[in-house]
């Protein structure tokens, strides 16, 4: 990796990437069924359903064959 020198001060590129929890996997699949659910139209949803099935291949094959019943699934009844 090269080093980036500025006045002679060295500067590290940091990125700091939370833990993926619990929580944060369950809002990310919501978002993902939500967009095969409501079929947004927008040229990220082939992305989107790609990333799904790496994330939740069942949920993702559930989806494929019920998008109701995907939703329902990992929003909850009634939402």
């Amino acid at each position: 990796m090269p080093k980036v020198v500025i006045d002679g001060i060295e500067y590290v590129p940091r990125a700091e990437v939370p833990p993926l929890t619990d929580e944060r996997l369950q809002n990310a699949l919501e978002e993902l069924v939500s967009i095969q659910y409501f079929r947004e139209s927008h040229k990220a949803v082939a992305q989107a359903w790609n990333v799904l099935k790496y994330l939740a291949p069942e949920l993702a094959e559930l989806a494929a064959q019920d998008p109701r019943a995907a939703y329902e699934r990992i929003h909850g009844p009634g939402d």
